[in-house]
């Protein structure tokens, strides 16, 4: 079996380490997966460990595929093979030769469940609000705390509803989610010590990669597993950005208090960064406290770009992102997977996607697709829109009829939806049998100002939808139904106002969403030159030029983070820098939604010149 002779020092000194608990702390471009590899190995080879001793655990089965690839490159397709998979993959195959054949549940499933719940306290529910409650179902299920003291993103008894039926479907349905495998796979090694003790004998070397994004109960599983065995974990705290997961960089500063008699070994030198880029980043994740102190070094001599500049809006913003990416493609002739355009949120995306549209530049998303204008608000305002140049829209007149509410019941909406002539939404509610009258004199003054859109300029429409309609009203109703702050409501409002920048009449606008609609779905299926993605979504990953949008106060860090979480905001930003091979472009902007906003403290923490 070969094994790696090209290992700088502190890699093969964690590849050898005799250390019984190691923690290999691994900053960007280190060359962690390459230790792995070569630490299971060097196991086989020459310390003469049986392969089913040894499991390698990862937090996604790419990165679990990708290992085992490599190792069967190595060892040339041999059949007896270590394990290479997620914690979800291991307890899966532990818990289903106890407890039989296993049913996990549907994601899509899932979705359905919690949105159901949702719709019966709500109006409107995003796609984003139902994504987050399952992420704090998730959250909650691996905390050891009560139901009633867990702070969630939703109304606490809307939450507790959305748990119990979601907990009452998977128990009718004989079903599992991924979190009830480590539960079960826990309980089953507390109330069976003969199945623990088997499995300890078993699993002699445990390799854990990306081990800082660890939650509680990982930790506890692999405690109760690695009990007279090995743990090598690797990882890098720098890089934990996963708290709403259950991550904390505190199992790797605190290794020792976790696995008895821990050791550290430091890898020190960055194999995929430019020197300045490699300099900024330290110089930014120093400001940090709750960290290993560590020597980071370049391996490159090689300075690349790293320009910062300030723009006054978005928009102006945007234009430079697509100038500069057409400068690459065509002067520097870069290939696909070259280029990546980072956001803090989602919400982001919008103008650099209409950019892209404008200027002809192919993207694709790296991690999840994200439209802008199929968020809920969006979809109201566009309904009102849609409405006014075309009043026979049942779809859009029955989106928007209780919004505020107008006192139309849903025996008349069905009504109206079944009516089967095609008339005007109007005239078909006004005719409906048994209607008050107050109803048909409201529902002629709603006629006459929704018809009143289509007269109006496209920024004088939505304002007259959320004012004079009341849509607004509506809105601050619903955030104190779901407990959520307004301010996110009106980020939304004053994003889609930008949105309409440009647009004089309300065909054009709808013309342009569908078109930008359109370019999101062609993305799935693109082989396009420019990746755009969350910073999240780029962990791991490296691209040659990386551009990082809006660094700016209450975007990176978030306000939502300021000050209690303040550290995995530089972390997220460190992780967005050194995804760098060569060129960073860094930029910020004077106004987002008509607010002054200030520049990210992290751009001096960095130490960049502005431009």
């Amino acid at each position: 079996m070969f094994i790696d002779n090209n290992l700088d020092i502190k890699q093969q000194e964690a590849v050898d380490t005799n250390y019984k608990n190691v923690e290999v702390c691994a900053p960007p471009g280190s060359g962690k997966t390459t230790v792995i590899i070569n630490r299971v190995c060097n196991l086989i080879e020459n310390r003469k460990v049986k392969p089913h001793n040894i499991i390698v655990i990862t937090f996604t089965k790419a990165a679990a595929v990708n290992m085992k690839k490599r190792y069967l490159n190595i060892s040339k397709g041999t059949n007896n093979t270590p394990f290479f998979g997620t914690f979800h993959s291991l307890f899966y195959k532990i818990l289903s030769k106890y407890t039989g054949k296993i049913n996990i549940i549907e994601q899509e499933k899932s979705y359905e469940i919690v949105k159901h719940v949702l719709n019966l306290y709500m109006d409107s529910v995003s796609d984003e609000k139902v994504k987050k409650v399952l992420n704090d179902i998730s959250f909650f299920k691996n905390q050891d705390s009560s139901i009633y003291n867990f702070d969630s993103s939703i109304d606490r008894s809307v939450f507790i509803d959305c748990f119990e039926s979601y907990e009452e479907y998977k128990a009718k349905n004989s079903l599992m989610d991924f979190d009830d495998l480590q539960l079960k796979s826990k309980r089953l090694f507390l109330q069976r010590n003969d199945v623990l003790c088997n499995y300890r004998k078993l699993f002699k070397y445990i390799l854990v990669d990306e081990f800082q994004d660890c939650d509680r109960l990982q930790i506890e599983l692999l405690q109760l597993i690695s009990y007279s065995n090995s743990i090598f974990a690797v990882g890098d705290e720098d890089q934990c950005i996963y708290s709403f997961r259950g991550s904390n960089p505190e199992c790797m500063v605190n290794f020792h208090k976790y696995f008895d008699g821990g050791r550290k070994i430091f890898l020190s030198t960055n194999y995929r960064s430019n020197k300045n880029i490699v300099d900024i980043s330290k110089a930014l994740i120093s400001n940090n406290k709750n960290r290993n102190s560590k020597i980071i070094k370049e391996n490159k001599e090689t300075i690349g770009k790293i320009n910062f500049s300030v723009f006054e809006r978005k928009v102006d913003e945007s234009n430079y992102v697509s100038d500069k990416i057409k400068e690459f493609i065509d002067i520097n002739k870069v290939e696909v997977n070259d280029i990546a355009v980072l956001y803090r949120t989602n919400i982001e995306s919008r103008s650099i996607i209409d950019s892209f549209l404008k200027n002809n530049i192919k993207f694709k998303f790296l991690d999840k697709k994200y439209n802008f204008f199929e968020h809920f608000i969006c979809q109201d305002i566009i309904a009102y829109l849609k409405l006014s140049v075309d009043e026979y829209d049942r779809n859009s007149f029955i989106k928007i009829i209780n919004k505020p509410y107008r006192y139309v019941s849903k025996i008349n909406i069905h009504k109206l939806r079944k009516y089967p002539v095609k008339e005007n939404c109007f005239d078909i509610l006004r005719g409906i049998d048994g209607l008050p009258i107050f109803q048909i004199k409201n529902m002629g003054k709603l006629k006459r100002k929704i018809s009143k859109l289509s007269k109006i300029r496209l920024d004088e429409a939505v304002d007259l939808i959320l004012n004079k309609l009341g849509y607004i009203n509506y809105l601050k109703e619903y955030c104190n139904k779901v407990n959520t702050d307004i301010s996110e409501v009106e980020d939304i409002i004053e994003e889609f106002k930008d949105a309409c920048y440009g647009y004089n009449n309300i065909k054009d606008f709808l013309e342009y969403v569908e078109e930008f609609s359109n370019s999101i779905k062609d993305s799935l299926t693109s082989n396009a030159d420019v990746i755009i993605s969350s910073i999240h979504g780029v962990k791991g990953m490296e691209f040659k030029n990386v551009f990082i949008i809006n660094c700016n106060e209450g975007i990176i860090p978030h306000s939502n983070s300021i000050p209690k979480s303040i550290e995995e905001e530089r972390r997220l930003f460190y992780v967005g820098i050194t995804r760098t091979i060569e060129n960073l472009e860094l930029c910020s902007v004077k106004t987002i939604n008509g607010k002054t906003v200030k520049v990210s403290r992290f751009i001096e923490e960095c130490e960049v010149i502005t431009q």
